[in-house]
């Protein structure tokens, strides 16, 4: 088995790439985990959580890392903090029905850096 360190989920978008990258690098996990990158990260709850639920299997993350970003497209109107946050953590609730032993990190990436959410 090819064990990950962690499982990073975030958006598409190519503004926050580097930022996030640079935010991984700092956590000494860049080239140690899984990455899904899903238009509107946590949004689609049902298409992430299958793509999550593989790496989970195949590669048996111990940290799960959540993304979201400001100014999301796939967010449309409701694209507040509250949203974002409420999105990560019904996505971290599915996850944790599936491996309870988890730790889970949720940050947003923003204009002017990366902060937990």
């Amino acid at each position: 088995m090819h064990k990950a360190q962690a499982l990073v989920i975030h958006c598409i978008d190519f503004r926050f790439q580097e930022m996030i990258d640079e935010n991984l690098k700092k956590r000494g996990l860049f080239g140690k985990f899984d990455r899904i990158s899903w238009a509107g990260a946590s949004k689609d709850l049902q298409n992430v959580l299958n793509n999550a639920s593989i790496s989970l299997k195949l590669h048996e993350p111990d940290e799960i890392i959540i993304y979201e970003h400001e100014d999301c497209g796939a967010y449309e109107e409701d694209n507040s903090e509250e949203t974002h946050r409420a999105n990560a953590q019904n996505l971290i609730n599915k996850l944790k029905e599936i491996k309870p032993v988890l730790k889970f990190t949720t940050q947003i990436a923003t204009f002017d850096g990366v902060k937990e959410l």
